[in-house]
């Protein structure tokens, strides 16, 4: 997994590529909280994103939690058709916002 952040004043964007899963999730979330503490807005731009997995899961819930409560936002956006079934299938659909 490769994380790039793209930056601009108020709004980061995070460009995930490959698997967020138990061996990637740790140092990914570390990089979201870095995002969530500088930023209002954090972007997750997941079209390269091929695998999610539990520990994935909790690490954006976990973000999304973190954000919600600095009353920022947490947006996805090109989910690819794999990565949204999962999120479908364990109700984190109805969690997230996406663009």
């Amino acid at each position: 997994m490769t994380i790039k952040m793209v930056k601009s004043d108020k709004k980061c964007e995070l460009l995930i590529e490959g698997r967020l899963d138990t061996s990637t999730s740790e140092e990914a979330e570390q990089i979201f909280m870095m995002a969530a503490e500088r930023y209002e807005t954090v972007v997750l731009n997941l079209e390269r994103m091929d695998y999610i997995s539990s520990a994935g899961l909790r690490a954006l819930k976990r973000l999304h939690i973190t954000m919600k409560k600095k009353e920022g936002e947490m947006v996805l956006k090109n989910v690819n058709r794999l990565v949204m079934e999962v999120f479908e299938m364990t109700g984190f659909a109805g969690l997230f916002s996406f663009s």
